[in-house]
């Protein structure tokens, strides 16, 4: 069924092909003799379809020129191009790299830990690495470089397409070629960093690699210095405020003591406390003879006089030191212990306070020394043997371009032509 249907669209095909074969002119027809037609004339419908086929061959093959030339034109030539540029005209640049990284002493002292402990240390080595990476790829390093090392000048003297500030305004921007020459890649599993710089001598690439990490170590230590200084300064200063309070604290409690007269008013007040106790306990006793006396109808007794002097002498004596301790005229020792026991608590918290600020002062020191940022280069700067071209981007634009107008001006041109000729 298939070889069937196989079979009927061949003879379609063939049909069509033959109906579309002009049909032969009074020219064609064979003339009269028995020798039927001409040589070379197209009498039958086979002949007819080998001059079809031999049309449409010939159609592919000026399809498959064309094709071609427009290939070699559009693709072959402008690679051609910029092949033969970068061979002989380009000027080739060496590689200048190193390896370096920015790590704490908590961070370093915790990198042979595996596992969930190690990941604030490489977190925070990570956000430093890409802290170096941007002040090593920022405008003010560009200008550093430019102005101690001349580096941007050092570009000046390569060919015209890859040149800084080269002719037509190609490469004109100062801070995107410093990109260019400058490239810093950041290994985040590793938290280390590779600086590449780019040069026409292996010397100079190695002179600016080293340039740039001199400034970016300053620039990390600078940073680190600053963050640990104004850390340490404003503690500082707490621990001084501390400080003068408790002086302050200290010369009010000498003013009470001064002024009252009183070195210890606590001490003052529990001795009065103990005396007052002994003199009642002596007139308990003197009472109990007088009493004891009178009881047994002794009033007569040369005894009882001196019983009742002493014990009056000791109620006196009672009633003074109990003066001393309430005093209505604001000289009783109780209004001292009072004063005393304020300007006390205040110096026990300037104290404590003092004591509190200068704890947080020495444990920011530990602090400052943890997370001090040191700037370590793990593989010194070097550069390789052999230089290379390194900017076919930068060639390859403007020679597209100027392959694309001339482009241009032919086939507008040629247009132009057949306008005339028309």
């Amino acid at each position: 069924m298939n070889e069937e249907r196989i079979r009927n669209w061949h003879e379609r095909r063939m049909t069509a092909v033959v109906e579309a074969v002009p049909a032969p002119t009074a020219f064609d027809q064979p003339g009269p003799g028995p020798s039927g037609p001409e040589p070379g004339k197209p009498g039958s419908a086979v002949e007819r379809l080998e001059l079809a086929r031999a049309a449409i061959l010939e159609r592919r093959n000026g399809q498959w020129r064309r094709t071609m030339r427009r290939l070699g034109m559009f693709v072959a030539a402008p690679i051609a191009a910029v092949g033969l540029y970068s061979s002989l005209f380009a000027t080739p640049l060496y590689d200048g790299e190193a390896v370096f990284t920015v790590q704490t002493s908590a961070s370093s002292a915790a990198a042979p830990n595996a596992g969930l402990f190690g990941i604030a240390g490489t977190n925070s080595t990570i956000a430093d690495a890409f802290k170096a990476r941007a002040f090593i790829l920022s405008r003010p390093m560009m200008e550093h470089m430019q102005k101690q090392h001349g580096l941007l000048d050092h570009f000046a003297a390569l060919d015209p397409l890859t040149r800084f500030d080269g002719p037509l305004g190609l490469n004109n921007d100062p801070y995107a070629y410093y990109l260019k020459r400058v490239k810093v890649s950041v290994d985040v599993q590793e938290g280390i960093l590779r600086l590449h710089v780019f040069a026409r001598t292996q010397e100079d690439a190695v002179r600016f690699g080293n340039a740039i990490l001199a400034a970016a170590e300053h620039h990390v230590n600078a940073s680190s210095d600053k963050i640990g200084n104004d850390q340490i300064e404003a503690l500082t200063r707490d621990v001084q405020r501390a400080e003068s309070q408790v002086s302050n604290s200290r010369q009010s409690l000498a003013s009470v003591q001064a002024r009252r007269g009183e070195l210890s008013p606590e001490q003052a007040a529990t001795a009065i406390y103990q005396l007052v106790s002994n003199l009642e306990l002596q007139l308990s006793e003197a009472e109990r003879q007088r009493d004891s006396l009178r009881a047994e109808g002794l009033v007569d007794s040369p005894l009882l006089p001196a019983l009742d002097q002493r014990v009056r002498e000791l109620r006196s004596q009672i009633g003074e030191q109990r003066g001393r301790l309430v005093n209505p005229g604001g000289g009783a020792l109780s209004a001292t212990l009072n004063e005393y026991e304020g300007a006390a608590s205040k110096k026990e918290i300037a104290q404590a306070r003092w004591q509190s600020a200068l704890n947080t002062l020495q444990q920011a020191y530990l602090d400052v020394l943890q997370q001090r940022r040191y700037f370590v280069r793990v593989v010194g700067m070097s550069a390789g043997s052999f230089a290379k071209v390194r900017d076919y981007g930068a060639i390859a634009w403007p020679l597209l371009v100027l392959i694309g107008l001339g482009y241009a001006l032919r086939f507008g041109s040629r247009r132009f032509q057949k306008r005339l000729a028309a």
